[in-house]
């Protein structure tokens, strides 16, 4: 393995996730910048998941699965 300033790669990789101080509530992944971690929640966690219960900030495809998790999770009654 290449070594890199006294470090094999996978050595330096690890010693940098010490500063990774923004972790993905989602998924406790960590990143060094806000940016980051709000471009990973974007691209992983959200891409296919354009409703959000703004009760508990999870995400769902489509606005049945929302209505569905509202009335089983937080019992609310939803008017058509």
């Amino acid at each position: 393995m290449q070594k890199l300033l006294g470090f094999s790669k996978s050595t330096k990789w690890i010693g940098m996730k010490f500063f990774r101080k923004f972790e993905c509530d989602l998924c406790k992944e960590k990143f060094s910048k806000h940016e980051e971690l709000m471009h990973h929640k974007e691209i992983i966690h959200f891409k296919d998941t354009p409703y959000d219960c703004k009760v508990c900030n999870k995400n769902f495809p489509n606005m049945s699965d929302m209505r569905d998790h509202l009335r089983k999770k937080h019992s609310y009654k939803i008017d058509r």
